[in-house]
């Protein structure tokens, strides 16, 4: 349980809609229009103060866009802006909107992710994957100002971000 997570108790105790754990076995096995129908399932039979009202949503959306429906994004960006502790609902707008090429955007919803959940391990690694740097130390001074990059080094927690060897 995550004590950062004012939600964590509640989500704890209730039990996600069978329609979504069987839509996302549908996504697991690649079959995105079966598992769009099950979101959608889910998201129409639970009440709209459900706790996971908007993971639904999202859910349904990133399918929607593995299909390469254009209003799938929409899903998406609403359920993400009404959402405010699961990162799994920005996790599925990062991943539409990668699919559907907007890197920018997924960058964002990765960052807006993780400030809503900072330990979701599904928006890290598509942080790592994708290459996001992290902001500068000092926000007031450029990325490359030599007080910013050695505070910076210094901060820096080895493996937390790099994907390589370190270069001399």
């Amino acid at each position: 349980m995550n004590t950062e997570d004012p939600w964590s108790a509640v989500h704890g105790a209730v039990r996600r809609h069978p329609e979504y754990e069987q839509g996302c076995r549908h996504l697991a096995a690649g079959d995105a229009a079966a598992a769009a129908a099950c979101f959608e399932t889910a998201e129409q039979q639970s009440a709209p103060d459900d706790v996971y009202s908007n993971l639904y949503t999202a859910a349904r959306g990133y399918a929607r866009a593995l299909l390469n429906d254009p209003a799938a994004l929409n899903l998406c960006r609403s359920a993400a802006r009404a959402e405010r502790y699961d990162g799994d609902v920005h996790e599925y707008l990062a991943k539409a909107e990668l699919h559907l090429q907007h890197r920018k955007q997924a960058c964002e919803a990765i960052v807006r992710g993780l400030r809503a959940d900072r330990t979701h391990a599904g928006l890290r690694q598509l942080r790592r994957q994708m290459g996001i740097r992290r902001p500068p130390v000092l926000g007031f001074l450029s990325r490359d100002n030599p007080l910013n990059r050695l505070i910076g080094r210094l901060t820096y927690r080895r493996g937390a971000g790099r994907s390589g060897p370190r270069k001399k």
